[in-house]
C-alpha cells in the first residue's frame, strides 16, 4: 500500500499553514469583488478567485502596519483603513 497522497484535485497553492472558513458577505460586497474579478480578467487575463482577492485585501491591511486594534465597529475599522472619516461614502 502507498503512503504517498495522490494528485487529483485542485494544486496546492498555498505555501504556509491555512484554514478554511466560512464568512456571510453583503450581497454589495460579493457583487463588488465579482466586478474586480471580472475587470482583473478583462484588463490582464488572468482569472482571480473572490477568495484570493478577499485573501489579498487583508494582506494589505496586515503590511499597512495601521494599528486596527483601534476600531470598536466595522465603521471604524473602515475610517482606519481609508484614512479618513470625512471622505467615507454613507452606507
Amino acid at each position: 500500500m502507498s503512503t504517498t497522497k495522490s494528485n487529483r484535485g485542485r494544486p496546492i497553492v498555498h505555501t504556509e499553514p491555512w484554514a478554511k472558513i466560512t464568512v456571510v458577505l453583503l450581497d454589495r460586497h460579493v457583487a463588488y469583488l465579482d466586478r474586480l474579478a471580472i475587470d482583473i480578467r478583462l484588463k490582464h487575463g488572468k482569472a482571480i478567485s473572490r477568495a484570493e482577492l478577499i485573501r489579498g485585501l487583508i494582506e494589505a491591511a496586515f503590511q499597512s502596519g495601521l494599528d486596527l486594534s483601534q476600531a470598536d465597529s466595522i465603521d471604524t475599522l473602515v475610517d482606519l483603513l481609508v484614512g479618513s472619516q470625512s471622505k467615507r461614502k454613507t452606507r
